[in-house]
């Protein structure tokens, strides 16, 4: 059987509102990591209408294809009523926004990063109306500022028959958005950059893998001034292996010496601490609280201390250079 192109004639997609309007608070004072990712902002507004109408003179279709547009959050999803959706960039940090579409007579289908194939719904005369849902989602931390974005085309919408769009692709998008947003944090006021000078080792005190050195270093700390009620959290990260999640930080590779690794404690403990990502989010791996800040202008300090740990069956002799990074979360 051919179709004819008279056939494909009738699949129009007409609009109805093809603009959507969530809403965000016009200011918000929060704490800036406080904000957990992938949840509706909170005090915005999501919203949703009858986006499209396709005509049922002479129409064949057996499917609807949603492409969005916009650019996608990383490692973002939103749930969505049937399922994660795609978290889309609005061009405010930390703020995204997410979609969902439906026949009218139908669940929402939440819309990925490509295209959304989802079948049509049954004949009839509310059946070829299509619905559209956006909803704003955080995506990170909220940096203080104002913000305005214009208006964005966000998706098209075409009518499809045997995986060919046999109808017009009508774009969707969502009005402007703004905020004014004042994001609790702290800033370093000392220890910024640390060199740490390791005490020096005699080799053969450490019989055995996993032994730890008695002699510490001196004890070494970061300041941080905070605006009030700020929870600080910290994450360390091995410079030279990022990937590592272990408690031994990796030699350099400007180090002469083998057989070794460093452990950093928090000052006066045994325990060392476990590295992790590189990153602020709210319940990064290996991420451990700091303190909490009273007032604003109250100081948060970070002592440390670091030993040596056998790593391999014989040390060789030489000089340890390591470096570790260490990122602060506001919570």
């Amino acid at each position: 059987m051919f179709l004819s192109e008279s056939a494909f004639a009738g699949c129009a997609i007409t609009p109805h509102v093809t603009t959507l309007s969530p809403k965000l608070p016009t200011t918000i004072s929060t704490v800036r990591d406080s904000l957990t990712p992938g949840i509706q902002f909170p005090s915005s507004t999501a919203v949703s209408d009858i986006v499209a109408q396709i005509s049922s003179d002479g129409c064949q279709i057996d499917s609807i294809v949603v492409t969005p547009l916009g650019r996608v959050a990383p490692g973002m999803t939103y749930q969505g009523q049937t399922g994660p959706a795609a978290v889309f960039e609005t061009g405010i940090p930390g703020i995204g926004y997410a979609l969902e579409t439906a026949n009218i007579n139908k669940a929402l289908v939440s819309i990925g990063a490509g295209p959304t194939v989802f079948p049509a719904g049954p004949m009839g005369s509310m059946a070829w109306g299509y619905v559209q849902k956006a909803t704003i989602v955080v995506t990170g931390a909220v940096a203080t500022g104002t913000y305005r974005v214009p208006a964005q085309t966000t998706s098209t919408i075409g009518a499809m028959l045997g995986g060919t769009v046999v109808s017009n692709r009508l774009s969707l998008g969502i009005d402007a958005l703004s905020i004014t947003v004042t994001a609790k944090a702290c800033t370093i006021t000392s220890g910024a950059t640390n060199t740490v000078v390791m005490p020096q080792l005699v080799t053969y005190s450490l019989k055995a893998v996993g032994d730890v050195s008695a002699a510490k270093s001196a004890p070494f700390s970061l300041g941080l001034k905070c605006d009030a009620n700020v929870s600080v959290s910290a994450t360390l990260t091995d410079a030279t292996n990022p990937a590592n999640t272990g408690n031994i930080l990796s030699l350099a590779k400007n180090s002469t010496a083998t057989g070794l690794g460093i452990q950093i404690m928090k000052q006066g403990t045994t325990s060392p601490l476990n590295f992790g990502p590189d990153s602020s989010a709210k319940g990064n791996m290996n991420q451990w609280l700091v303190g909490k800040s009273v007032a604003s202008g109250s100081v948060v300090s970070v002592p440390f201390e670091a030993r040596y740990i056998k790593t391999a069956e014989t040390i060789k002799p030489g000089a340890v250079s390591a470096l570790s990074t260490i990122t602060f979360s506001y919570q």
